[in-house]
């Protein structure tokens, strides 16, 4: 008898879920977007450029806006174009950045959790604008590099739910509004 409920149960906690998440859809477009990303040689190196548009919704803003620090990812991925599923990729990195609204001093700041770097703007827009902004990103030398062959560089960026504070995540995960994150942007770099 047990065995011939489960399947309604399921069914039944799955219908739950999905009108929750129907419920709790964002009201605007919520998306990032890597609209721009190339390469070039300088000085040896290959730089990697970037712009990423983060457009969140009203939810995540309104935590912002009380004092919930957003934790983004940017994945850097470097391998040839070639290769096998199962072999590693040349590059494989993560970069983090953290975006904070300051009420006392009213200000919006961004921090670049790998170097400790911050930067205050007096408007979200411009705290958006900046923390997209990836002009110049070091990737390899181009002695490490084969000549000839090609190689694909892959970019994505997130919302990092894992950082949000812990009485927050459960909604966090079950909301499509926090779940933002861009698609895969490739380029690819023949030397």
């Amino acid at each position: 008898m047990l065995i011939h409920q489960l399947p309604k149960k399921c069914l039944l906690i799955a219908a739950l879920l999905l009108s929750l998440s129907t419920l709790a859809a964002p009201a605007g477009a919520a998306e990032f977007e890597i609209p721009e990303l190339s390469t070039r040689l300088e000085k040896g190196s290959y730089i990697m450029s970037a712009r990423i548009d983060y457009h969140f919704s009203d939810r995540v803003l309104e935590a912002l806006e009380n004092g919930v620090p957003l934790t983004l990812d940017v994945f850097v991925e470097l391998r040839n174009e070639d290769a096998w599923w199962w072999r590693s990729d040349l590059l494989d990195i993560r970069l983090r950045y953290q975006l904070r609204y300051l009420p006392l001093p009213s200000v919006y700041q961004v921090i670049d959790l790998h170097t400790g770097t911050q930067q205050n703007f007096v408007t979200l827009e411009s705290a958006l604008d900046a923390l997209g902004n990836l002009p110049t990103y070091p990737l390899l030398t181009q002695k490490e590099l084969t000549r000839g062959k090609s190689y694909r560089l892959s970019v994505k960026a997130e919302l990092d739910i894992e950082s949000l504070p812990l009485p927050l995540r459960p909604l966090a995960y079950l909301t499509p509004s926090w779940n933002l994150s861009s698609e895969w942007r490739t380029w690819r770099l023949t030397p």
